[in-house]
C-alpha cells in the first residue's frame, strides 16, 4: 500500500510540469505564420505603390504616329481629326498588295498580277516607295493607268458610319472607276477585257489571268475569255478611260 501510494504521488508530480509548462512547439509554429502574413502584406503594398508610380511594365498605352513612310519624304493622307494613316502608303507594299501612284490631288490604284508587276518593273518581294519628284510620279502613273487603274480623290469623302478605314479603296467608291484587264503582246498592240459587268460566266477560266507566267500568256487568256484586240491603242474607244485626263 505504501509503495503504491508512493508510485501514485511520483506519477502525479511527473505530470504536473507537463500541464504547467507552456507549449513551446505551438508558439514556434504561430510566430512564423504571423511574420509571413506581415511580410506578404508589406510586399503587396510595395508592389501596388510601384505600379501606381510607374505603371504596369508589360502594358503601354497605344499611341498614334503622325507620320508614315518616313523614307519617302511625302506627307500622309489623313482623315480629319485622325492621325492614323490609311493605305495606300507606298507605290507598292507587301502588306497592302496593290500598286498606287499619286497625281492631280488623288491616287491611282490597281491590284496587279506578278506578270503585270514585272512588266512595270515593280519589285514583288519588297516595299517600293513613291517617287520623290512629281514628274517621275506622273510618268509612272501614265504607265499604271494603262493597266486599268482606278482613281480616288484625296482627301476622301468617308461614309458617315466610317470612323477609320485601313485602305481608302475598301470604304470609298472611286472617283473614276476603270474595269479593264489588259495585256501587251510582244508583237505589238493590246488585248483588253471589259469587266464592267462583273466576272459572271468567266469563272473559273478567269483564274488563268493569275496563272500566266508571261505577258503573252496573259494575252492568250484574255483572248480566250472573249477579249478584244486593239492594234492602235490611240484609236480604240475603250482606251479613252486609260488615256484621258
Amino acid at each position: 500500500m505504501i509503495m503504491a501510494s508512493f508510485r501514485d504521488e511520483k506519477s502525479t508530480k511527473a505530470e504536473m510540469p507537463a500541464l504547467l509548462t507552456p507549449d513551446t512547439k505551438s508558439s514556434r509554429t504561430h510566430t512564423p505564420k504571423a511574420l509571413l502574413a506581415i511580410l506578404t502584406l508589406a510586399s503587396l503594398a510595395t508592389t501596388a505603390f510601384y505600379f501606381y508610380r510607374n505603371g504596369i511594365p508589360f502594358y503601354k498605352t497605344p499611341t498614334l504616329s503622325p507620320s508614315w513612310n518616313d523614307d519617302s519624304g511625302w506627307p500622309i493622307p489623313q482623315i480629319p481629326g485622325q492621325v492614323e494613316p490609311f493605305e495606300p502608303l507606298k507605290r507598292y507594299s507587301l502588306h497592302y498588295g496593290k500598286v498606287a501612284c499619286w497625281q492631280d490631288g488623288g491616287v491611282w490604284i490597281k491590284e496587279l498580277t506578278p506578270v503585270e508587276m514585272s512588266f512595270l518593273a515593280i519589285d514583288r518581294f519588297q516595299d517600293t516607295p513613291r517617287a520623290l519628284e512629281q514628274a517621275d510620279e506622273d510618268a509612272f502613273c501614265a504607265r499604271l493607268r494603262m493597266h486599268g487603274a482606278s482613281f480616288w480623290t484625296l482627301p476622301p469623302q468617308w461614309p458617315e458610319h466610317v470612323i477609320w478605314c485601313e485602305a481608302v479603296d475598301d470604304c470609298v467608291e472611286p472617283t473614276k472607276k476603270v474595269s479593264l484587264e489588259v495585256g501587251f503582246p510582244a508583237s505589238g498592240g493590246m488585248w483588253m477585257l471589259d469587266t464592267s459587268q462583273g466576272w459572271d460566266g468567266l469563272y473559273p477560266r478567269s483564274l488563268g489571268l493569275r496563272n500566266a507566267l508571261t505577258m503573252d500568256e496573259r494575252c492568250e487568256v484574255i483572248r480566250d475569255l472573249g477579249g478584244r484586240f486593239c492594234e492602235d491603242i490611240q484609236v480604240c474607244p475603250e482606251m479613252a478611260a486609260l488615256l484621258g485626263p
